[in-house]
């Protein structure tokens, strides 16, 4: 039995188990432990010999038979012929009777209050059930570029040093659709195939390693964001290299690899990126909100710094998808800092009449609209949005007002009553949830701008006309346009997914063509709420609105 089959087996449980492995090292020591006489031996050809167990074997081992579970290579058939074992009468090693029997009782998201007590320095998120009501008839939307800098603390606008990365890289805006919002999450961590990216006569047991461990350090640092382990999280990173034997190590730097590390790494930052996007609306407590805005401030730097020993290729690969990520962060944060401002404004009924009341005496809708926006735009569509559908986003609000030029204004439709207790912050992130399905052809940035100015224009017109309620329309737009901005970059941040390639047509490391291997090397993005590590509850129908009372209570 290959020594390293054994150590990427013991890996892949462990990345199941979601536990971090050993070193090959202490995995070898370990194994002599539990096998006192086991014996090693040099098998294979010069050049390309490999350690082996003598006199072992795993259990379940589908190697011989299951063609699905080995990558491929050029030389797929005549490896496979080689490889073929009988079978073996010596003593089996068995992970998933020592996973079972070993491991710790296994934490899921649920809302019950059946989850085991966490420990003192984690912090579980929310179960994903609380989604934005979304229109069932969503139309494709046109997507937008944008550009995301790796340092935007920095004072100037390029690098006072030189450095090999990027200094931006390019990102795409797309509203997200319904089903994007909706979808669960599921917990295991499945890495795309990493056939198509091998480079030629790659030794299967190394692929396979590679994948194992990959995968398992990609599930930790899940794992770590899930439960705020701040140090644990960076530290990941700075012991991954120690679980890669020299020979993975050698693969995992090979140029036709990175482009399936940078897909990897983006797949695991969208599974982080939909866990705490739950708290986008939630009332989180301080130590959650530190650490992702830690995460979002260091990510970069600390990356940078653990693989500049790697190859370019290999650093940015890592480095693109981290730094759309820890844009995700700070936006997000940004979100729920004007949620939190926005709600405290909303609260009090007089507020909303006030707001209400400068709206309908001092807004002029066909003023905005033939300044703001340009011909092309459906200015009847936008009139009947604002006319109609603002008071709704208030409510509840008194059928009866004074309008500040001294008329009574009485509204002829009463309020629908609201039993499920959505505050006006839920109702207004519904709202720009919904909004890009009634514009498809509308690019993402367009739709962001018109956002913008339209609501500026309105600010604009309240101010002039000194309008009590400046304060709360201020407030509620720079939500808005936080709000807006988010959706629009989590769309396109988890819209991205791997290519899906015929591994026989496409992959360089089978064709051995130039063409391919550049295709599979191309880089290039072209294509912080609370928790507390303390007994705190956090519901999934918890806003800011809701929560408002009990959270100054709390914390």
């Amino acid at each position: 039995m290959p020594r390293n089959r054994v150590y990427s087996k013991y890996a892949e449980r462990c990345g199941t188990e979601r536990v971090i492995p050993l070193n090959p090292a202490s995995f070898g020591k370990l194994v002599r432990v539990i096998f006192p006489g086991i014996q090693t031996r040099r098998l294979g050809v010069r050049g390309e010999s490999k350690y082996h167990y003598v006199d072992l074997a795993l259990i379940n081992d589908t190697d011989d038979g299951d063609d699905l579970r080995r990558p491929a290579t050029a030389n797929t058939g005549m490896e496979r012929q080689s490889l073929t074992r009988q079978n073996s009468m010596a003593p089996t090693l068995d992970f998933k009777y020592a996973s079972e029997s070993c491991s710790f009782p296994r934490m899921r998201l649920t809302g019950s209050s059946s989850m085991p007590r966490i420990p003192a320095d984690t912090a579980s998120f929310p179960p994903q059930e609380q989604a934005f009501e979304s229109n069932n008839n969503y139309t494709t939307q046109e997507t937008s570029k944008a550009l995301r800098f790796t340092n935007i603390y920095s004072a100037s606008f390029r690098p006072a040093t030189h450095q090999p990365t990027s200094s931006s890289y390019e990102a795409e805006l797309r509203f997200p659709t319904p089903d994007q919002l909706k979808a669960k999450d599921d917990l295991d961590m499945s890495l795309p195939d990493i056939t198509p990216y091998l480079p030629a006569r790659t030794d299967p047991d190394l692929a396979g390693a590679l994948v194992a461990l990959y995968r398992t350090h990609c599930t930790s640092l899940v794992d770590s964001v899930r439960y705020c382990k701040e140090k644990q999280f960076f530290r990941l990173f700075t012991s991954f290299h120690g679980t890669l034997t020299l020979p993975v190590q050698r693969l995992f730097a090979q140029p036709e690899i990175a482009p399936w590390i940078k897909e990897c790494d983006w797949l695991m930052y969208q599974k982080m990126i939909r866990n705490v996007s739950q708290l986008t609306l939630q009332v989180a407590p301080p130590p959650v909100l530190k650490f992702l805005d830690n995460v979002a401030k260091q990510l970069h730097t600390h990356l940078s710094k653990v693989f500049n020993a790697m190859p370019l290729h290999v650093l940015e690969a890592k480095l693109e998808p981290a730094t759309l990520f820890a844009h995700l962060l700070r936006q997000m944060l940004r979100v729920n800092s004007t949620a939190h401002a926005a709600a405290a404004m909303l609260l009090p009924d007089e507020n909303r009449d006030k707001m209400w009341s400068d709206w309908k005496g001092y807004v002029c809708l066909k003023r905005i609209i033939e300044n703001e926006l340009p011909p092309s735009c459906g200015h009847e569509q936008v009139f009947n949005i604002m006319s109609t559908e603002i008071r709704g986003l208030l409510t509840p609000l008194k059928p009866e007002i004074w309008l500040p030029d001294g008329t009574l204004y009485q509204e002829n439709t009463p309020d629908a009553s609201d039993a499920s207790n959505e505050t006006v912050i839920d109702r207004i992130a519904a709202f720009l949830t919904n909004l890009p399905s009634r514009f498809p052809h509308v690019p993402a940035r367009t739709m962001l701008q018109c956002i913008n100015s339209l609501g500026a224009a309105a600010l604009r017109e309240i101010t002039v006309e000194n309008g009590m309620s400046f304060q709360g329309w201020w407030l509620t737009k720079v939500f808005v346009d936080e709000m807006g901005q988010w959706l629009a970059s989590l769309g396109g941040f988890l819209s991205h997914s791997a290519p899906s390639w015929d591994s026989i047509t496409y992959s360089p490391g089978m064709m051995n063509d130039p063409m391919n291997t550049g295709m599979a090397n191309g880089s290039g993005s072209n294509n912080e709420s609370r928790y507390s590590s303390m007994d705190a509850d956090f519901g999934p129908t918890q806003s800011f609105i809701a929560s408002n009372n009990n959270s100054e209570s709390e914390y």
